[in-house]
């Protein structure tokens, strides 16, 4: 991948070409930002851009052997290290044995989320990532070698977070690298990092993208109507990979759906709300996680609604009537306080929570809110 080709992030792009061309490239770097930012495509574009034997002074040629491995994800000295599911019994997975599936899912998305990479390697949603002291052995192995081509090496440790405890291992191999040898983690949740392995790196900090920059990839990627993509930038929140699946998504049946679940509580329907639940339990994890997230924008849209005179709501045309109506039966401490426990249970499906469970008693809460 060339820098031109990573949407926006431009100050960044700026400092890691200035890092390159002084010979002052950190040898270890943590890129950390929000998700559906562009933080793994620019350690792709920059790392390709480190190797590229026709470089300029803006970007890399693309066209170079070294170049054509890189954006194939085949360059026998750059490495890839990220979270993997355990498939066989007994075995400890690494990431070399789901390489292949690395390698499609980056071609086709450069902003997939952690759900989206399980979604992809495990037969079974619920399964909880990990990365593994099997897999950090295997780092320091390849690590241990000589480069194949040119003189540096480079791993790209994809989401640390999950490295944990098993992080120790690397410690010394992060402060006392052998020459040449290029560490880029990329993350979005410093605190699940241990404060050893932050405190070995340089951090970079990479941005949400901004409503016009969302609306602008949008429109190029797939030819939106300029006030569609507006809407769409809105809802997205800076998260590139949310605002493709609201477009990709069979979003308005979700919308539906959240209609109907909010009624049901609203109602003390608890049956109803009881079979919607193992209804959007059956979606899976991760469209589960879009359902809610949905619901989330129809809620601060609610707020907003209710709050701000002359409100223009950004919301599909059908949900715009619905939000019109919630916004004045409830009042805003209700609303308010359904966000955060609907922002709660997205964050524990995310961890690897029972989503029939966490929805029934999500439903429990919310009737106790409407109730109030």
């Amino acid at each position: 991948m060339k820098l031109s080709e990573v949407h926006g992030l431009t100050k960044q792009k700026e400092h890691l070409l200035k890092s390159i061309t002084t010979n002052r490239l950190p040898h270890a770097q943590l890129f950390l930002g929000p998700a559906g930012s562009g933080k793994l495509s620019l350690a792709h574009a920059i790392i390709q851009y480190l190797y590229c034997a026709e470089r300029s002074d803006t970007d890399s040629c693309g066209v170079c052997s070294s170049c054509r491995k890189i954006s194939s994800y085949t360059h026998p000295d750059v490495h890839y290290s990220f979270p993997t599911v355990t498939k066989t019994v007994g075995k400890k997975p690494k990431s070399d044995d789901f390489i292949e599936e690395w390698r499609a899912i980056n071609k086709s998305d450069h902003y997939f989320s952690t759900a989206d990479w399980i979604g992809t390697i495990a037969d079974n949603e619920n399964k909880a990532p990990n990365i593994t002291k099997e897999e950090t052995h295997s780092i320091m192995s390849k690590l241990a070698l000589k480069p194949y081509e040119g003189e540096a090496k480079t791993l790209i440790i994809w989401m640390p977070e999950y490295l944990q405890k098993e992080s120790n291992a690397l410690l010394k191999l992060i402060e006392e690298p052998a020459q040449k040898t290029y560490f880029i983690l990329v993350a979005e949740n410093s605190d699940e990092l241990l404060t050893t392995i932050t405190s070995r790196t340089q951090l970079l900090k990479v941005p949400g993208y901004t409503y016009a920059e969302t609306q602008d990839f949008l429109q190029k990627k797939y030819n939106l109507d300029p006030t569609k993509a507006e809407q769409i930038s809105y809802l997205a929140e800076g998260n590139l990979r949310r605002a493709m699946e609201l477009v990709e998504s069979v979003e308005d049946n979700y919308s539906a759906l959240f209609r109907d679940w909010m009624l049901a509580c609203f109602s003390n329907n608890l049956k109803k709300a009881g079979d919607l639940s193992d209804t959007l339990h059956k979606l899976g994890r991760v469209q589960l996680q879009i359902f809610l997230k949905n619901g989330l924008n129809i809620l601060r849209e609610s707020l907003l609604y209710k709050m701000i005179d002359n409100y223009q709501i950004k919301a599909e045309k059908d949900q715009q009537e619905f939000i019109k109506k919630f916004s004045t039966t409830l009042n805003s401490s209700c609303i308010e306080k359904s966000y955060e426990q609907i922002n709660e249970v997205i964050y524990h499906i995310q961890r690897n929570a029972n989503g029939r469970i966490a929805l029934y008693n999500l439903s429990l809460k919310l009737r106790y809110n409407f109730i109030r």
